[in-house]
């Protein structure tokens, strides 16, 4: 019998009684994630798990991005269906989305982590504080945004420009 990871017999207990974690679910990588609220499962991507239980549920996989066998541990996951996956890699405070509600996005457009996510997910998995990885995310945003500036009208840039400052609050003005 395949083993599954630590962390995963809560939820194994709540699925045989028909009921199912209400929040996201988060598979480590890298460890604990001290302090967090959300339902984490620690596991090792070399390892070989039962990953049926992650089946309908939304899941987040939190890695650096120089963890070894990432890929092919995402493919098991993925194997178990989960309604949503994305992968968060700490390392980088940055992430694609895997599926999102059963479909697969195919660009890397498509996959790519929109902003106001990785704002929610600053500092997960890093030991930086939030508000720092706050400052560097909202800094590759601006980076990014500035990249594709000229391709649109200066009015449209100026409303993104107010978005983001919403979005990020004091950290788009701290960033490079």
């Amino acid at each position: 019998m395949t083993q599954v990871p630590y962390g995963a017999a809560e939820i194994i207990a709540l699925r045989s009684k028909g009921k199912r974690p209400a929040d996201m679910v988060l598979v480590s990588f890298v460890g604990p994630l001290n302090g967090e609220r959300n339902p984490v499962i620690i596991a090792r991507p070399e390892r070989a798990y039962d990953w049926r239980f992650v089946m309908a549920l939304q899941l987040l996989v939190v890695a650096r991005t120089d963890t070894k066998h990432l890929a092919a541990a995402v493919k098991a996951i993925e194997a178990g269906t989960p309604a949503t996956m994305s992968v968060w890699f700490a390392d980088r405070q940055d992430g694609i989305n895997v599926v999102i509600d059963g479909y697969h996005p195919r660009t890397k457009t498509g996959r790519r982590m929109p902003c106001s996510q990785r704002a929610d997910l600053a500092g997960l998995g890093s030991d930086r504080p939030r508000s720092e990885c706050l400052v560097s995310i909202a800094g590759q945003v601006k980076a990014r945004a500035m990249e594709n500036a000229g391709r649109f009208d200066a009015a449209l840039v100026e409303m993104a420009q107010a978005g983001f400052r919403q979005l990020f609050g004091s950290a788009w003005g701290a960033a490079a």
